[in-house]
C-alpha cells in the first residue's frame, strides 16, 4: 500500500512538473520608460575660511572675526546653529603657534534661502573673510522628488505600452516585471565657479594677499532622470 500510495504520488509529481513546462508562457510586451525633471536646490553649504591678520599694525585674531561674522550672519537671518567648526576636534585641541605664523580656522555654514546667497558675498567681503566657498548644493525634498520622478518613469513605459499595443487592437494587461535602469547623471556641476582654479566651487579667493572674485555666484540645478524597464501581459 505504501509503494502504490509513494508511486501514485510520483506520478502526480511528474504530471505536474509536465503540465507547467508545457503550459505557454503568457505573451509580454517589454518597453522602456523615463522621466527627467530639474531641480532648483534650496539648500547650500559653505565653506568659511578665517585667517589671523594684521591691520594698522594691529592683530585681527580669529575670535575677533568669527564674533563679527556670527553676528553680520544673525543679522542676514542665519540660525547661529547653521554655523558650524568645519573640523570639529579643532575646537577642542590647543595647536602650538609657531612665532610669525598667522593661524587659521575652518567653518561649515548652511544656508536654506538662495535669495541670500548675495547678500552672503557682500557680507565676506566687508568683513575681508580669507575664503568662502560654495561646497554642495541641495533640495531638502529631494527624496520625495526622486520618488516621484520614477513613478514618472513607470507610467510612462506603460503608456508606451498601451499605445505600442493599441495599434495592433491589443491592450496592456499587468505588470509581470518592472527594473530600474541607472541613469542618473552626476550631479554638483556648477555652470560658473569663483576662485583660480578650473571647476572650484569656490568664489572668493586669494592669492598673493589679493582677493579675487566674479560678481555673482552661479550654480546648476539638479538633473534627476530615470528610466524603467517593464514587462506587461499582452490581452
Amino acid at each position: 500500500m505504501k509503494n502504490f500510495l509513494l508511486s501514485l504520488a510520483i506520478l502526480l509529481c511528474l504530471a505536474l512538473s509536465f503540465h507547467a513546462q508545457n503550459k505557454p508562457d503568457p505573451r509580454v510586451i517589454e518597453v522602456s520608460g523615463s522621466a527627467e525633471r530639474w531641480v532648483t536646490p534650496d539648500e547650500f553649504t559653505f565653506k568659511i575660511t578665517l585667517l589671523e591678520r594684521m591691520e594698522n599694525k594691529q592683530k585681527v585674531t580669529i575670535e575677533q572675526q568669527e564674533s563679527a561674522l556670527r553676528q553680520e550672519l544673525k543679522t542676514l537671518g542665519v540660525d547661529e546653529k547653521d554655523l558650524s567648526v568645519y573640523d570639529i576636534s579643532s575646537a577642542y585641541i590647543r595647536r602650538k603657534k609657531v612665532k610669525d605664523v598667522l593661524s587659521l580656522k575652518d567653518y561649515r555654514l548652511k544656508l536654506r534661502d538662495p535669495n541670500k546667497i548675495a547678500r552672503l558675498q557682500d557680507l565676506a567681503d566687508r568683513l575681508n573673510v580669507f575664503r568662502l566657498e560654495l561646497e554642495n548644493s541641495e533640495h531638502s525634498e529631494i527624496t520625495r522628488l526622486r520618488r516621484e520622478t520614477k513613478i514618472d518613469a513607470i507610467k510612462a513605459a506603460k503608456d508606451k505600452a498601451e499605445y505600442l499595443l493599441a495599434s495592433l487592437g491589443l491592450h496592456a494587461g499587468k505588470a509581470v516585471f518592472i527594473r530600474e535602469e541607472p541613469d542618473e547623471v552626476p550631479r554638483n556641476q556648477y555652470s560658473n565657479s569663483y576662485g583660480l582654479v578650473s571647476n572650484s566651487n569656490s568664489n572668493i579667493s586669494v592669492q598673493d594677499g589679493v582677493s579675487v572674485k566674479d560678481d555673482a555666484l552661479s550654480f546648476s540645478q539638479i538633473r534627476l532622470r530615470y528610466v524603467i524597464l517593464a514587462k506587461f501581459e499582452i490581452e
